[in-house]
């Protein structure tokens, strides 16, 4: 019995073994399997996140790539590969740069990628007009607006015999009996009546004429406009009545043309203009309003700020606007124009007398006094706190209307009843002033007085009889050049001659000129000096073009990468409507006949550029704010070829605030002493242009409008202008000194 209990025993005991042993298998298998299935499943997770980052990526990279070739994209772009879908979206950058950010979702698995894309910063233009070795010569009535710098001699044409406080009257043109502001631009003063706007030609001083009279299309009214500023080509005109600004095209100076407008409450009357913006006092509304002008045909009303009570006169100097009040606590309030798109206030001042007509020159502010009949000055170097220091005894300017300051003296229009004046004050010490001379006006009451070229005056005058004249008056000689700012020759034998300057003259000797401010010499001769001499001082230091050949050569490069234009034998020739750029063109290029050509980033011409007979040329749309290089270069002759010639009525216009057309000459016939002019510009051109010619000559004659000019010599005659604008300052290229867009930043997003 024993031995049969014994065997069942181990059975027993064997199928236990089985069975632990099967169960101990099944864990092992089952756990290996799970291990194995997440394993799988994770690399499917891997390869699905894989593809939508690299779907992400490839968006990223389409618009990179297009963005840098100037190839048309949106800010919103959609890419498909292999199924999958990505997303991209392009937006600025606080800096200016643009942001890349591409997304894709695949089944769930969502990737992001981001990258920055900055522009290169191609120079900084700091002057009107600089020039090497070659010189500066201003013929004519050319003149310049902004400060120049020259390595060479500076020499105008035109006498200058300075007296500034005995005005000699030259001519008087009979314009509108109910004239309120004019404004003078270039060859022309432009007058604004109550329903209609004049331009007067003064291109000769002893013979004005009026050449045109335009009417205010909105007819249902009198609009009783009340003040004019000019800019960019366009005339800005107030209309109390019908509470609106309304711009004026004249870029036929003898056809003005109406284009928009804007509804401004409030009353508006004064308005001044600087850059992209016009600013406008409402004085019912107690308000200042800023208006975005960059598109004259489409303006709008961008900030409104609150000033004392009864602003009716404003005025605008460097990064500061001044504004006069005259009801309640009478009022000049200071306002910054770092954001020039929002004024802010940062310092006022209490003055006296029912104020009126402002003048702002230098580090003070001249104010009429209407009731106070007198004259106010107040210190405005600290805008923060601005200090009332002094002006004219009371009843000694009875009912000032208008105010010009200029160097050491200021002009007063006055109108009293049957008085009727044009003073001159002598304001060299602001605190104590003298009344150096009075003229006694006929046939109609002063208005409005206001500098222009050459130092003319133009004081304007009403009457009831419809023969209200537009005088003309001289206070520092016949013609002669001027330029609106510091003039610099450097060096051993830096030269002034000829030249009257509104700010100060610095070189090594100075002959028979005037500066409204100081004189750095060494030597001087039959020069009249407003402000201070200083005598024996150092000469100035050679100057620095802004833009190296290195980095025009770094623009010829950006240029290739875009392709090679196919030339018809020796020229490539555009008279339509085109998009061009990036493009190497290796032979010459004309463009005429009415041609609209819209650069869409560099060109580099291997040969000569011509451009005429009325055509458009323009920064691309897409490139708002930047400025487009287009380059006359062949490598293998810049002696006679690599020329740029701007002709008959060409329009150039840039895309935006800032952005401009750089016509860029590689010609070095002047540099090596030969005869052939780099760039030749004549004939009513007007517009964003920029010309670099750092080895050769630029020309310029017969009514040119530019912005800067940077060469190696320059000559300018017959009403040439260049007229700078601050935002040179800091000018963004549509490529950078290496060539195109950099990447800044390059990653993945959450």
């Amino acid at each position: 019995m024993k031995k049969i209990i014994t065997q069942n025993q181990g059975g027993y005991a064997m199928l236990t073994a089985v069975m632990f042993f099967l169960f101990a298998t099944s864990i092992i298998v089952l756990g290996t399997s799970s291990s194995v299935l997440r394993e799988m499943q994770v690399a499917t997770n891997v390869l699905k996140t894989k593809a939508s980052y690299f779907t992400s990526e490839s968006g990223a990279e389409d618009v990179i790539y297009r963005t840098q070739n100037g190839i048309p994209v949106s800010n919103n772009e959609i890419i498909s590969l292999d199924g999958f879908t990505a997303t991209t979206l392009t937006t600025s950058g606080s800096g200016g740069e643009s942001i890349v950010t591409a997304q894709s979702d695949r089944l769930g698995y969502t990737r992001k990628i981001t990258a920055t894309l900055t522009t290169g910063s191609g120079g900084s233009f700091f002057y009107g007009v600089q020039v090497g070795l070659g010189g500066l010569t201003l013929n004519n009535s050319a003149f310049v607006v902004g400060n120049v710098y020259s390595d060479g001699p500076v020499v105008g044409t035109a006498n200058i015999s300075s007296n500034p406080s005995n005005p000699d009257f030259v001519s008087s043109v009979t314009v509108g009996p109910t004239a309120q502001k004019a404004v003078w631009n270039g060859s022309y003063v432009y007058v604004v009546n109550e329903t209609t706007v004049q331009t007067v030609n003064v291109s000769n001083h002893a013979s004005p004429a009026v050449v045109s009279t335009v009417t205010n299309p909105d007819t249902s009214s009198n609009p009783q406009q009340k003040d004019i500023a000019v800019a960019n080509g366009h005339l800005f005109i107030t209309a109390t009545n019908h509470n609106n600004v309304r711009s004026v095209s004249i870029s036929n100076p003898a056809a003005p043309v109406f284009l928009g407008q804007v509804a401004v409450s409030g009353g508006p009357q004064a308005i001044e203009v600087s850059g992209s913006y016009a600013y406008v006092l409402s004085y019912s509304g107690a308000t200042l309003k800023t208006i975005n002008i960059s598109n004259p045909s489409a303006m709008a009303v961008v900030s409104t700020v609150t000033t004392n009570p009864g602003p009716i006169e404003l005025a605008v100097q460097g990064s500061y606007l001044y504004v006069v009040s005259q009801n309640g606590t009478q009022k000049l309030e200071i306002f910054s124009l770092a954001n020039p798109a929002s004024p802010t206030l940062v310092g006022s001042v209490t003055i006296s007398g029912n104020p009126i007509p402002l003048s702002v020159n230098g580090s003070y502010a001249y104010i009429g006094s209407k009731s106070g009949s007198k004259l106010e000055v107040v210190n405005v170097s600290n805008p923060a706190l601005p200090v009332l220091v002094g002006g004219s005894a009371s009843n000694s300017v009875i009912d000032p209307k208008g105010l010009y300051a200029t160097g050491s003296y200021l002009y007063v229009a006055v109108s009293y009843g049957s008085t009727n004046q044009f003073q001159v004050w002598d304001i060299s010490n602001p605190s104590v002033w003298s009344n150096v001379n009075t003229v006694t006006i006929s046939g109609g009451a002063p208005v409005f007085v206001t500098g222009g070229q050459s130092g003319y005056l133009y004081l304007l005058t009403q009457n009831a009889n419809a023969t209200s004249p537009l005088r003309i008056y001289r206070v520092t000689g016949s013609g002669g050049n001027m330029i609106y700012g510091d003039v610099v020759s450097s060096g051993a034998s830096g030269s002034i001659t000829k030249i009257h300057a509104t700010s100060s003259l610095y070189a090594k000797t100075i002959t028979n000129s005037l500066t409204d401010k100081n004189a750095y010499y060494q030597t001087i001769s039959n020069t009249t000096v407003l402000g201070t001499s200083y005598p024996g001082s150092a000469n100035q230091p050679a100057g620095t073009f802004p833009i190296s050949d290195e980095q025009i050569t770094g623009w010829e490069t950006d240029a290739a990468a875009g392709g090679t234009a196919t030339c018809d034998e020796s020229t490539y020739t555009i008279n339509g409507t085109v998009t061009l750029g990036p493009k190497k063109i290796p032979c010459d290029l004309s463009i005429s006949s009415n041609a609209i050509v819209s650069f869409a980033g560099p060109v580099w011409v291997s040969g000569n550029i011509t451009i005429s007979n009325n055509s458009v040329i323009k920064v691309a749309s897409g490139l708002s704010g930047k400025t487009v290089p287009i380059i006359a270069d062949k490598l293998s002759n810049r002696s006679s070829s690599s020329r740029i010639e701007l002709s008959n009525n060409t329009n150039v216009q840039g895309s935006g605030t800032n952005s401009y057309l750089l016509f860029v000459s590689q010609n070095n016939s002047a540099e090596t002493g030969g005869g052939t002019t780099a760039i030749i510009v004549s004939n009513n051109l007007t517009g964003a242009v920029l010309l670099y010619a750092p080895h050769g000559e630029v020309l310029l004659s017969n009514n040119v409008r530019l912005k800067e000019v940077t060469a190696y010599k320059l000559t300018a005659s017959n009403n040439a202008e260049i007229i700078y604008e601050s935002g040179l300052a800091n000018l963004i290229f549509t490529s950078g000194p290496s060539g195109g867009y950099s990447i800044g930043g390059w990653g993945a997003s959450q």
